[in-house]
């Protein structure tokens, strides 16, 4: 059931993207969504949506806890609510849906009427999506607030910091995006400031990294996705060197996230963290499709514009209907 549903929604995306029209999204294509996690939740929770559910009903205060306060406190406060698992798990599944259309809506800097604020219908059906809310669903939760806050930085640069505070406070892996955030604005640096602030900060992560190696998490998973995801971004940035190659500060000004992403990759390749590695480039790619899609949004012609965000949903949403670990969520 759960599967089938999540063809349907593949389905439903493709149609959103290729016809543009904001009823479709709008009455079938978000519903649908909610129908979906409705779905998702009520099949059962998976390996670390078990853990999840039983520390909703903790009480302890330990230094695990309070250093990513915001989500192991937000959520038993939102089960106190309730006082049931399921019902407290759509609670904030909705939480994030909303949260996440706000995100699309804050594209505002151009015309809605092609869909340049549906942000979901790329997202929604994405690998790294699919992981997060059917495992690592903390890291997911500070990941749609940290593109809340993205979506903020050249508009609302202070509520941008609060939200990227928030997101931080519910994981702290969010440290990572600085580098990212920072080249879109910082203070009064302007472009060419930003971008080798942005570098020295990415360096030092870097050089950092050998923390993570007393962490439990650094442990291998056997499956080498980090060095899938490195490569992978070696060649996207590979391709936006040639397609940017008469003005590589465009490369910087359309798609920030990508450059920074190969360095912080690179950094936990050498490091042999494959699962780090991996997780972390769950989290870089949703910020890479938010770039790629707004950038999208400056693309005139409809039969390009609609090639390029199809294309773009099902390279990141077919990888799931082939990996086995995801297909086990699914299934």
């Amino acid at each position: 059931m759960e599967l089938i549903s999540y063809i349907i929604l593949i389905c439903f995306s493709a149609i959103s993207i290729i016809t543009e029209s904001k009823l479709f999204y709008k009455w079938i294509f978000i519903p649908s969504v909610v129908v979906f996690m409705i779905i998702v939740r009520s099949v059962g929770f998976d390996l670390d949506l078990v853990t999840y559910a039983l520390e909703m009903h903790s009480t302890s205060m330990d230094l695990y806890y309070l250093r990513e306060f915001i989500f192991w406190l937000g959520s038993r406060l939102v089960y106190y609510l309730f006082q049931d698992e399921l019902i407290s798990f759509l609670f904030m599944d909705l939480i994030w849906i909303i949260t996440i259309l706000k995100v699309g809506g804050r594209m505002s800097s151009f015309k809605k009427d092609n869909l340049n604020n549906a942000l979901l219908v790329v997202l929604m059906t994405s690998f790294p999506f699919v992981f997060g809310y059917e495992n690592i669903y903390r890291q997911f939760y500070a990941i749609i607030f940290a593109l809340f806050s993205y979506s903020l930085i050249c508009n609302n640069y202070k509520k941008s910091f609060f939200f990227f505070v928030i997101a931080f406070f519910m994981h702290n892996i969010i440290a990572l995006l600085i580098p990212i955030f920072m080249v879109k604005k910082f203070y009064r640096f302007n472009f060419t400031g930003r971008i080798q602030i942005s570098l020295l900060i990415t360096f030092l992560i870097v050089a950092s990294l050998g923390i993570l190696e007393g962490l439990k998490s650094v442990e291998k998973t056997g499956a080498e996705m980090g060095i899938f995801y490195f490569f992978f971004f070696v060649i996207l940035l590979s391709i936006g060197l040639i397609f940017f190659k008469h003005n590589i500060y465009l490369l910087f000004d359309k798609v920030p996230s990508l450059f920074f992403i190969v360095i912080i990759m690179l950094g936990l390749i050498f490091l042999d963290a494959d699962m780090i590695a991996e997780r972390i480039g769950m989290m870089y790619i949703s910020f890479l499709i938010y770039d790629l899609y707004k950038y999208s949004s400056e693309i005139e012609d409809r039969g390009v514009r609609s090639l390029v965000r199809l294309s773009l949903m099902l390279l990141f949403t077919l990888p799931t209907l082939f990996f086995e670990s995801s297909l086990r969520f699914l299934m």
